[in-house]
């Protein structure tokens, strides 16, 4: 009885850990705050580590979407278009890994669109709204639009040129640059190459990279490629103190007709709530076990006790 009472706190907690930890992820051998990291390291959806900011770092709005896969996105897209064009927005295609770590753990958007400079949250929200007309959406369209804050760079590289034209078709065939961070843009003046680059975060690693792409079209070394802000006014962003993002917010799906409250996205429970739930049943029933085993000790002294003081029935 004694291994059988040991034993059975401890198969009551291998039950409690199953339960509790179903559907959560398993935690990482090392929290990713104590990972030695290189600067500039890329670590999948996280954000990169960037050296590369204040004006070079810019706060937008994102608008993406995700839709069922018999969605019609071209028609939806166009609606978007319409939309952001009768309120003197414009929207511009960009990557989903500019999205929160936390949004691209839950879903990949099939469309991610980037608002100018300046549009508030609440503007893009209106374009989503009921006042916009949904005659030319697909009622089977069911959509549901994540209206985020998000960090971009905004990034200007510039190198002498004496053939700035001849050195952009050189990038554009070799693909180095486009490899690197997709699209970008290329203006010319006299000696000089500038590629313009508005999309996620760039490391310092995928920066460098860029920078050995467009020197080897001029025979340049990368360090005298430039690396500045394409403008220098408004609002840059400090890295450094910058906090992680908060959970996206959802805007309402296309096809309502009613503007709900945006709400957070639903948070998976922490990893480690089931081995603390876990280790509490186990001191609970290892007390709960000592106590018993205590008032099995009392009693049975108290009996003994008991049958010392009779007297011997069998005497005269």
């Amino acid at each position: 009885m004694f291994y059988v009472n040991r034993l059975a706190p401890a198969m009551l907690l291998v039950l409690i850990l199953s339960g509790c930890t179903a559907g959560v992820v398993a935690p990482d051998i090392l929290p990713k705050s104590t990972i030695a990291r290189e600067p500039g390291a890329d670590l999948g959806n996280d954000r990169p580590d960037v050296t590369f900011d204040g004006l070079m770092v810019r706060r937008r709005v994102a608008l993406a979407v995700q839709a069922n896969e018999n969605a019609d996105l071209s028609g939806l897209r166009a609606e978007l278009e319409r939309r952001a064009t009768d309120a003197n927005l414009t929207l511009s295609d960009i990557p989903p890994d500019v999205l929160p770590a936390g949004l691209l753990d839950q879903t990949v958007p099939m469309l991610t669109m980037l608002l100018p400079a300046g549009t508030t949250t609440a503007q893009t929200r209106a374009l989503v709204g009921p006042e916009a007309s949904v005659s030319s959406l697909s009622a089977s369209q069911d959509s549901t639009f994540f209206v985020v804050d998000v960090l971009v760079h905004d990034l200007r590289f510039e190198v002498a040129a004496a053939d700035p034209a001849q050195v952009a078709d050189s990038m554009a065939t070799e693909g180095i640059v486009a490899d690197a961070i997709g699209n970008y843009s290329t203006t010319f003046s006299t000696g000089l190459l500038a590629v313009d680059y508005v999309g996620p975060l760039l490391s310092d690693s995928v920066v460098e990279s860029v920078r050995v792409g467009i020197a080897r079209g001029v025979g340049a070394a990368p360090a005298e490629v430039a690396v500045r802000p394409e403008s220098v006014t408004g609002v840059g962003v400090d890295m450094a103190i910058e906090p992680l993002p908060a959970p996206a917010v959802i805007a309402q799906a296309i096809m309502d007709h009613s503007v709900d409250e945006a709400a957070p996205v639903p948070a998976s429970p922490g990893p480690w709530i089931g081995y603390w739930v876990g280790i509490t049943v186990l001191l609970c029933a290892n007390l709960a076990i000592m106590l018993w085993g205590g008032f099995q000790r009392r009693r049975r002294l108290l009996a003994n006790a008991f049958e010392r003081e009779q007297p011997d029935s069998g005497s005269p």
